[in-house]
């Protein structure tokens, strides 16, 4: 008995759309996925942070509540959806934003930093989880002696702030609290009007402009560093792409004036947001399953 060719080609399009139902089924997601966020915040009375996450496109769950510890936040419900904004859609998968709203005061103690690796995200249509967040740190800001004033800064692919000395003084070393949580993938050069520069220390992910940028990478600076009444110095900074996260990082100059008096000049807030391709999407996707397979 001969098919008919009307048949087959009915046939054929029901077989293709059931696999193509099959792999969308088979890939999607059963929970949201968070992109890391690498956030050092100093306590304010009204304090909001984005978090960036992946969810699948038909997806209209949000987030009732977060904790990190015992600091609960609450998202900010404006707009449509409970606050939930989506950035961009990527295949059968969106990038959606939320803004939360912490209140630490109560949780942080004075000259006390937490850090939180982890957040408890209760959402509607999904189950209580907890998700891997990147570090997160809370913070009362001290009050330290800052040397330092602001001239100028300006962003682009890079950070850039020129700072000028109030006084003589020495830097003696140059920080952030994620120089090992992000050896290797956030970057710093300083460059002062008295310093000698040496050759970049290596090429950044093919990063023509960072390369090219003048100064010295604090991996090859010689300190201490020595700046008279007037100097300027310029701090320059660059977040790998790879990471695929969101950064607000201050950068920390430890020294000593001319007086002898410690201080921590302070250069921040330094933000570098997530750029995702489809390609990077999926990459955050397999890197979050993989470490759940092996929980």
């Amino acid at each position: 008995m001969k098919i008919k060719p009307f048949w087959a080609i009915m046939l054929t399009i029901v077989l293709i759309w059931v696999g193509n139902y099959m792999y969308a089924e088979q890939h999607k997601l059963d929970h949201p996925v968070f992109l890391n966020h690498y956030l050092d915040i100093s306590l304010e009375n009204e304090l909001y942070i984005p978090f960036y996450f992946i969810t699948n496109k038909d997806d209209t769950s949000y987030i009732q509540l977060v904790e990190l510890g015992n600091i609960r936040g609450t998202p900010d419900r404006f707009g449509e959806n409970e606050g939930v904004e989506e950035v961009e859609q990527f295949g059968r998968y969106s990038l959606k934003r939320v803004n939360i709203q912490f209140d630490p005061e109560a949780s942080v103690k004075p000259g006390e930093t937490v850090r939180f690796n982890e957040m408890v995200v209760h959402f509607t249509g999904h189950d209580t989880k907890i998700y891997p967040i990147g570090q997160i740190l809370f913070q009362r800001q001290k009050e330290e002696l800052d040397p330092f004033a602001f001239k100028s800064g300006s962003v682009g692919e890079y950070s850039e702030a020129r700072l000028a000395a109030r006084e003589a003084l020495t830097i003696e070393s140059v920080s952030t609290v994620f120089d090992d949580t992000l050896q290797g993938k956030f970057h710093i050069k300083l460059q002062s009007a008295d310093h000698a520069e040496t050759e970049q220390l290596e090429t950044v992910l093919e990063s023509d402009e960072w390369s090219k940028t003048k100064g010295t990478d604090i991996r090859k600076m010689k300190f201490p560093l020595h700046l008279k009444m007037g100097d300027w110095l310029t701090v320059k900074s660059y977040a790998d792409p790879s990471l695929h996260a969101l950064l607000d990082v201050k950068i920390d100059l430890n020294g000593t004036t001319e007086a002898g008096e410690l201080f921590v000049g302070q250069v921040g807030h330094l933000h570098f947001y997530p750029y995702m391709t489809k390609e990077s999407i999926q990459r955050v996707i397999d890197e979050r399953t993989e470490v759940e397979n092996h929980e």
